[in-house]
């Protein structure tokens, strides 16, 4: 069955590397964005509350986004694990606010309908092909959003294995605590080989020699 996190390639053929690297650059000027919202406040522009808050959420993670783009390029495997994490929390929270602006786009829009067919029973556009547009051009955002998360997990994936990280063998009290959580969640993902009996903990089983994916 294939698995819908790429192993190796960004959209098919761009290296993984290089492809996570990419996204990170594009969550980091997406990020940088919310300055220019914040600063909305300050000339007077009309801006709702759920705007102000994703503008200052996106204010808070600039600088998340910029030290996963370092750690991305040294590919340090631990700090892009964390960021995958991370980023799939933003981007689920991207997707609420997604549905929240475009129903709110949407009750306008009726509105604005309503407001045309009541003058001369003619509105000015085609309604469904509009709306059309617009629902496919929400769904294809909201799936790159998801098919970026995956590929960022795909990457730290290829990083974990390529160190040897299990859920045991962190360093530090910190950095092994963080290991293990962030390595027992859905522990067959990360790991290369099986479990051991009862302990749950993943093994490298290319330290054995005779491991198999």
């Amino acid at each position: 069955m294939p698995s819908l996190v790429p192993k190796q390639y960004f959209l098919g053929f761009i290296p993984l590397a290089a492809g996570a690297e990419l996204i990170t650059v594009f969550g980091v000027v997406n990020k940088a964005s919310g300055i220019y919202g914040t600063l909305s406040i300050f000339t007077g522009h009309p801006i709702t509350v759920a705007q102000l808050v994703l503008n200052i959420i996106s204010l808070l993670l600039l600088p998340v986004f910029l030290y996963a783009l370092h750690n991305v390029r040294r590919q340090n495997a631990l700090p892009v694990v964390a960021f995958s994490y991370i980023y799939f929390l933003d981007m689920l929270a991207n997707l609420a606010f997604t549905i929240y602006f475009s129903v709110a786009w949407f009750r306008v829009f009726n509105v604005t309908l309503a407001t045309e067919a009541s003058k001369d029973n003619t509105p000015s556009i085609d309604t469904a092909s509009e709306r059309g547009l617009s629902i496919t051009i929400i769904v294809l955002v909201l799936l790159c959003k998801v098919y970026f998360s995956l590929a960022l997990f795909g990457y730290a994936r290829l990083l974990v294995r390529k160190a040897g990280m299990r859920a045991d063998n962190g360093e530090g009290k910190f950095t092994r605590r963080l290991q293990y959580f962030m390595l027992t969640i859905a522990p067959s993902f990360w790991r290369r080989g099986s479990r051991r009996a009862g302990k749950g903990r993943m093994v490298n089983t290319l330290e054995e020699g005779n491991g198999t994916y």
